[in-house]
């Protein structure tokens, strides 16, 4: 009994209220009796005209009923979470324009535009600072004439662009020159171009080094 009294009046103190008991054992009296009062000692539930009138099972049903109305009540009036608002993506910075050129380079082309070259080579220079002069050759059938070596007082540098050429350096055969062969006759060096190809141009470009 007193295990019961104890989880009645556990059930009660959950819910706010308080367990009375009654203790009156006369005859037709209410001993046994359960009631229920709020905090200011007001009486809920198991009061009657004489005495207490509710057994421990009414008292638990009611308790466990309000408990459930309780959670039932509480269900309804708590809002649910929140649903985060969806953030729109950030806009990507547009990127920033290319800055514009200071200037435009000059693009030319060694083998557009070449001369005919039928009668005699065709000498032009493309670039010049002191000691150095680049420039290009077109030559069409022409030869470096037996009696008539052509030499210089530098270094010069050749490579045969376009075409092909035969070419001799003193004390030395002749070598035939095609595309992208290339070669170094030194300062005061003797030498021939004994032929260049009479169906096509060929070009050179000479690279000069004046020391």
């Amino acid at each position: 009994m007193a295990e019961q009294d104890d989880q009645l009046r556990a059930m009660a103190t959950h819910r706010g209220l308080k367990l009375v008991k009654s203790r009156r054992r006369k005859a037709g009296g209410d001993f046994g009796h359960y009631g229920l009062k709020d905090a200011g000692g007001a009486e809920v539930f198991g009061f009657g005209a004489d005495g207490l009138a509710a057994d421990a099972e009414a008292i638990r049903d009611f308790l466990r009923g309000g408990m459930r109305s309780d959670w039932s009540t509480s269900v309804e009036k708590t809002p649910g979470p929140k649903r985060a608002a969806k953030s729109k993506p950030a806009r990507k910075p547009k990127p920033a324009p290319p800055p514009k050129p200071r200037f435009k380079p000059e693009v030319a082309n060694l083998l557009r535009d070449l001369p005919e070259a039928r009668d005699d080579e065709v000498f032009t220079d493309l670039f010049k600072r002191p000691g150095v002069r680049i420039e290009r050759i077109v030559s069409r059938g022409q030869a470096t004439p037996e009696e008539a070596p052509m030499v210089q007082a530098w270094d010069e540098w050749v490579v045969l662009l376009e075409g092909a050429a035969g070419i001799r350096i003193e004390d030395s055969a002749e070598v035939r020159l095609g595309p992208g062969d290339h070669l170094l006759i030194r300062a005061d060096q003797k030498h021939w171009v004994t032929w260049t190809a009479r169906d096509r141009p060929s070009v050179w470009l000479a690279v000069h080094l004046d020391g």
